[in-house]
């Protein structure tokens, strides 16, 4: 068996197949000539041998070898180099294995790879588990003030990159901080451009910072050059029937990692500074465990996703149409006594004078973005959750776009088979002028930095100067909780029960420009201790829909409503200080508990402020049916004052009979957000979990019932 120069390596691959279980003297043969091969291939001839199906060959040598190998080590590790050196010659050549891709969809053996801890020699997947812990696992742990095992802490403080820098066509280098004095390894990232493309550098050198105390344990020898593939999250969505499905998951499965690809992005540690790539070649290469890049790297399978290029870039959809987040059309007109009895909500302030009650443009907007890209799912879809928030330089929204919500029962099966999508949708121009604003923007919102496998939900968008955040609801497995944090895993069942997934608050920041939502932290909650406790006692941290609410130049967190906790950050944003913990005394007939809705909003009549307006839902007990009340807070205190004796907003169960739209969850009627433009105020609410409304009244009504003496009731904190 002697391999000349020139000669063909798939039929070589081939015979590496048949030897394995046979005779561990050639397989060894077999596996050292098709290394030295593939040390040496030029790109021509890579080609070649990709179309020829060197990679199903390898492939199935691989599996082969995981099967009947577990137990002469050295060898499997042989026949799994070549693997792994052939992806990585593939994407330092840029080549896309599409027969390889197709062999590992066909053959189901994405799975297998992932659940074995064979490849590369039982070392390949260990570490990805360390490596979000060391990133949003230690978020997490701080979140709850609980301590995590120091074995997977770095030793020493993580270096600082200040950013990527070219060196020579898809390879990057990451400028370190030259106040760090950073030694040893330098630092490079191979970005194959055609199907990938860098989402934040900012976060991937965060993570790179984080992962290279790990990587430097695995790979001790000083002289090798350290191949770390980094997995990618993908980023457009196929049709029905097609493989893939979601953002986040491959074929319905939760597989949030490229080892089914035939083209990966790669960490590089190099004893030496790399000027060109072929010299990659020649080096020796030490394949390292998968590291997820945490959404700061996407991924496009040409051969498996049918959208075109403008679905992968999510270029923003211009829309046409005179109808706009500003000025929808209000299909029911004013609700006037007599018509408000057939209108799909009911309350005080429907009853108002010249409320009026319409859907949000953006179902539309979502369902024309769905029909044009072609990722529209199949039967009933939805919008709900709509945040609205206006700015100096235009008005801003972000929805949930539920595909196939029908199904959807918070079990994180169900978040693979039926993904949600987040929009944004930018309406530039200020909208406290009467100058026509420039058109809608509509585009589906990206994610940087979460953990994989989350569904980000229940977005809450506000401001702090000109940058743009949201804090939203990130709903993860149980087993994730376990595995990352056992301590909390307890409290987390017996304080959130959405069957087999938890939630916690996450804060993110918008960047409009390229439509990503970039996650920043946990905000850390501090309560001080009681005089006579010895501990920090910390919320449970379960609360959902955290609300934001600015003050000058503070930042306040409405945490929860009973207890009234309130909590003021600091100037980063990242600790939050407990300012107010009390009970609230609820008045007589009004039954909690009640919970956190929508970002409080400004109250003023003709005399000017009149303090702040707070909306709050109650579910009742034992169905699926909530209310929402208003509460009425000092502006300089932020303490409740006032509630309203009957819900604002409800389910008009004597309405539903004559509408024929589609509804999931008859009772709901929950207020996402609230918008106050001038004169008046606009209630953005999500109906039945399929719709979002929006019911606008002028301000002078609203201060009117308020006023009124009859419709608010003291509240005794």
């Amino acid at each position: 068996m002697i391999l000349r120069p020139g000669e063909p390596l798939a039929p070589l691959g081939s015979d590496l197949v048949e030897l394995i279980g046979r005779s561990d003297r050639f397989t060894a043969l077999a596996a050292q000539l098709l290394d030295d091969g593939l040390q040496t291939i030029g790109r021509t001839a890579l080609e070649q041998e990709v179309a020829a199906g060197l990679g199903d060959q390898l492939a199935t040598a691989f599996y082969k070898a995981l099967v009947l190998l577990p137990d002469r080590p050295i060898l499997m590790t042989a026949v799994t180099d070549l693997q792994l050196r052939y992806r990585f010659l593939c994407a330092l050549e840029a080549i896309y294995d599409h027969r390889s891709q197709a062999f590992w969809l066909r053959h189901g053996l994405d799975r297998e790879i992932q659940e074995s801890e064979a490849l590369h020699a039982t070392a390949r997947l260990m570490a990805s588990g360390e490596v979000e812990l060391a990133c949003f696992g230690h978020q997490l742990a701080d979140y709850f003030g609980v301590a995590v095992e120091s074995s997977t802490e770095p030793e020493r403080s993580p270096a600082a990159f200040l950013g990527l820098e070219s060196v020579v066509g898809d390879l990057w280098h990451l400028r370190p901080d030259p106040q760090q004095h950073l030694q040893g390894r330098h630092v490079y990232v191979l970005v194959p451009h055609p199907h990938i493309t860098i989402a934040s550098a900012s976060c991937l050198c965060s993570l790179v910072a984080r992962v290279l105390p790990l990587l430097a344990r695995l790979h001790p020898d000083p002289q090798a050059v350290i191949c770390a593939p980094l997995g990618t999250r993908k980023v457009s969505l196929s049709k029905q029937g097609h493989h893939s499905c979601s953002t986040y998951f491959d074929g319905g499965k939760p597989v949030p990692f490229s080892l089914n690809r035939g083209l990966e992005p790669y960490l590089l540690l190099s004893p030496e500074p790399l000027v060109s790539m072929s010299e990659l070649r020649s080096r020796r290469l030490c394949f390292a465990p998968l590291v997820d890049s945490l959404s700061s790297l996407l991924f496009r399978d040409p051969a498996d996703y049918r959208l075109g290029d403008g679905a992968f870039q999510h270029r923003p959809l211009t829309s046409p149409l005179q109808v706009s987040l500003q000025g929808a059309e209000r299909a029911s007109g004013l609700l006037t006594s007599t018509s408000w009895r057939h209108c799909l909500v009911e309350g005080l302030l429907v009853r108002s004078q010249l409320a009026a009650f319409s859907l949000t443009p953006c179902h539309h907007l979502a369902d024309r973005y769905a029909r044009v890209h072609g990722f529209s799912g199949h039967g009933p879809s939805g919008v709900m959750n709509q945040s609205v928030l206006a700015t100096s330089r235009g008005l801003l929204s972000t929805w949930r776009y539920e595909r196939n919500f029908d199904s959807w029962s918070g079990r994180s099966a169900d978040v693979a088979r039926h993904p949600s999508l987040n929009f944004l949708a930018w309406e530039r121009g200020d909208p406290s002028r009467s100058a026509a604003s420039e058109a809608l923007q509509i585009a589906p919102l990206r994610y940087s930095g979460y953990p994989s496998e989350c569904k980000i939900e229940d977005l809450r968008l506000f401001a702090i100067g000109e940058a743009i955040y949201a804090i939203g609801a990130l709903i993860l497995s149980r087993s994730r909780y376990r595995a990352w944090l056992p301590e909390i895993s307890a409290e987390a069942a017996a304080n959130n029960t959405i069957d087999d997934m938890l939630v916690v608050q996450a804060l993110g920041r918008l960047d409009l420009e390229w439509g990503v939502l970039v996650f920043e932290r946990l905000p850390l909650l501090e309560v001080p201790a009681e005089p006579e406790s010895a501990a920090t006692l910390l919320p449970s941290g379960f609360e959902k829909n955290w609300l934001i609410h600015r003050r000058d130049q503070q930042l306040f967190l409405f945490y929860s409503v009973q207890p009234w906790r309130v909590f003021q950050a600091d100037g980063i944003q990242r600790h939050w200080q407990l300012m107010h913990h009390q009970p609230l005394a609820l008045p007589e007939g009004l039954q909690g508990p009640l919970r956190n809705s929508a970002h409080p909003f400004a109250l003023h009549d003709r005399n000017g402020d009149r303090g702040l307006g707070l909306v709050v839902h109650r579910r009742r007990k034992h169905s699926y049916i909530y209310d929402q009340y208003l509460i009425l807070l000092s502006t300089d205190t932020l303490e409740p004052q006032q509630i309203s004796r009957e819900p604002i907003l409800s389910v008009n169960t004597q309405a539903m009979a004559h509408d024929p739209g589609f509804r999931k969850n008859p009772g709901v009627c929950y207020v996402s957000s609230v918008l106050v433009q001038g004169d008046e105020v606009r209630l953005f609410f999500n109906l039945f979990d399929c719709r979002t409304c929006v019911l606008a009244l002028a301000m002078a009504d609203l201060m009117a019932l308020i006023d009124d003496g009859l419709s608010f009731v003291p509240l005794v904190p």
